[in-house]
């Protein structure tokens, strides 16, 4: 039901940004593909797409996401994810912010996480150069773990957000960025680091190197806490 809403919503807005063409709206897509062959067979695909559509005090941004790796004919990870935050601004540093998450992840050990989100936002800095918000809310989490194919467990609890988003120009064409949150309740806590570098390559176009850390505090048998996944992808802005 969560994920039939939250795609219901994310095509709602795309189609209403492609539309309306006297209104401000962006989006970027993100796409990197790795293969190998020959004593080792590997096959990665990261591929995501955001929309943003701003009319002042409404901001809203949606970003889908997946990520497929194979190791030899055998399936080493696959996720797919959905983002989607509605920003109320009241002053040009300070917003209430509004943010849902779903996240399928066949190797996490979840079937899939989610988390609504209800919060404050501050503009701390906000220069040609530099960037720095910090976000605050509470809201609902939910991890639903499969335990066999004729049982599973759903589990929802209070939870607490914390958020950071940081950017800096290092140069003309390079850029750094920096995104961390944590969403913790009683019986889980998830934290996520996405760090970036950014290199012009044309006007609309970028290369960029990322590592992406993801934790939960608590994890079915058998499984990690921690997930690493390092990338390089082109990332176009339209």
């Amino acid at each position: 039901m969560h994920k039939k809403l939250a795609l219901g919503l994310a095509v709602s807005l795309c189609l209403q940004a492609a539309v309306a063409e006297d209104k401000p709206w962006n989006g970027q897509g993100e796409l990197g593909f790795t293969q190998t062959t020959g004593n080792t067979e590997t096959q990665s695909l990261v591929a995501k797409l955001g929309f943003g559509y701003k009319v002042l005090p409404w901001e809203h941004n949606i970003k889908l996401e997946t990520l497929r790796s194979e190791d030899n004919s055998t399936l080493s990870a696959e996720t797919y994810g959905l983002k989607w935050q509605s920003n109320y601004h009241w002053s040009d540093s300070s917003y209430l912010l509004g943010k849902f998450r779903y996240e399928e992840d066949r190797f996490s050990g979840y079937e899939y996480q989610s988390s609504l989100i209800f919060g404050y936002g501050h503009q701390l800095i906000n220069t040609d150069s530099t960037g720095l918000k910090l976000e605050a809310g509470v809201g609902i989490g939910q991890n639903n773990i499969l335990l066999d194919i004729y049982s599973e467990t759903n589990d929802q609890q209070l939870i607490g957000y914390l958020g950071l988003n940081y950017r800096q120009k290092i140069s003309d064409n390079t850029e750094f960025t920096q995104y961390l949150k944590v969403e913790g309740g009683t019986e889980n806590v998830y934290s996520e680091s996405d760090t970036g570098f950014l290199v012009g390559v044309m006007e609309n176009l970028k290369l960029k190197l990322s590592l992406l850390i993801k934790n939960n505090s608590e994890v079915p048998p058998g499984t990690e806490k921690t997930d690493t996944t390092s990338t390089v992808t082109l990332v176009y802005d339209f």
